[in-house]
């Protein structure tokens, strides 16, 4: 691992915490695809800053913690600012919310209890993660009014995210009792 802090890769990294207050405040002035742009973007960078971390051995414990609180916190704005512009419903916001809040917590809970237990995310949390950006993203679409994305094609994303994200959570909810039987190693990446 480098030791170096602000690598490029995290440079990246906190450019997708950036985005987060334009993408609130494109929302809320009901500048939907200005905010589509910029989410595009954030998604964008997301998968660059791991890639930049991989090619050039950037990979450093701040990247490790950063990167998934930056997508919480951009996912958690746009959910809740969409919510509050009747773009998504409130219901799927709280699902949303509630799954990585039960999973925070829970974790923190095992480190605090038994010590630090590496925690990577499995697949179905990255399905979660990719539906619930793919039903963001719709959901801009179509306040923007974009003439092939349809309420319906909104509205089926919200049951997608529904079931997957609570599919996740307890899946995880789960696998957080295996990790905390697990010793600690003092290494891993985390992430849900």
């Amino acid at each position: 691992m480098v030791s170096r802090t602000l690598t490029l890769a995290n440079q990246i990294t906190i450019l997708r915490l950036v985005f987060v207050p334009l993408l609130a405040i494109l929302v809320v002035e009901r500048r939907y695809g200005l905010a589509l742009v910029v989410l595009g973007a954030a998604a964008i960078s997301d998968g660059v800053d791991g890639l930049v971390a991989r090619v050039y051995h950037q990979q450093s414990p701040l990247g490790v913690a950063l990167d998934p609180i930056a997508d919480k916190i951009l996912m958690t704005t746009a959910y809740a600012t969409l919510a509050f512009r009747d773009a998504l419903p409130w219901w799927i916001t709280i699902v949303v919310i509630s799954r990585d809040v039960a999973i925070v917590v829970t974790a923190l809970l095992i480190s605090l209890v038994w010590g630090y237990r590496p925690f990577p995310p499995s697949l179905l949390g990255k399905a979660s993660t990719c539906v619930q950006l793919l039903t963001v993203l719709v959901a801009l679409g179509a306040a923007a009014g974009i003439s092939f994305v349809s309420g319906r094609v909104v509205q089926a994303l919200v049951y997608a995210t529904a079931v997957l994200t609570t599919a996740s959570g307890i899946h995880y909810l789960v696998a957080l009792r295996h990790y905390a039987r697990t010793p600690s190693s003092g290494s891993g990446v985390s992430g849900v």
